[in-house]
């Protein structure tokens, strides 16, 4: 997206640390750009989205890798220039029959008076 990172990140032991990972991140990619561009990169703080037990990884992956599609940045997501994964290939892969989305974007149900 050319305002924001989507990234679904999993610890592969118990002493995995999102916030110490992001910040590796964050500092590496931050000093190449600046280096590069001679601008900042990233924003001072980050949004995280904990997945729930009925969080399916498969089903946020697919939200994610048709992000620019929903955006209209492109019809395919093969077409994406940025899409990618460091652990699957999305490419070709079935959507999920039920896609997932972030809480804040769900349909709440609505309820009696």
């Amino acid at each position: 997206m050319p305002d924001h990172f989507h990234a679904l990140v999993r610890g592969m032991e118990t002493t995995s640390d999102l916030l110490i990972f992001l910040k590796s991140l964050k500092q590496e990619t931050a000093y190449e750009f600046q280096r590069r561009f001679g601008h900042t990169l990233w924003q001072k703080r980050f949004y995280d989205h904990i997945l729930r037990p009925k969080d399916s990884p498969d089903r946020v992956a697919a939200y994610i890798w048709m992000n620019p599609v929903r955006q209209r940045l492109c019809s395919d997501p093969k077409e994406y220039a940025y899409s990618g994964s460091f652990v699957s290939d999305w490419q070709g892969a079935a959507q999920p029959d039920e896609p997932w989305a972030p809480l804040w974007k769900r349909k709440m149900p609505a309820t009696k008076p």
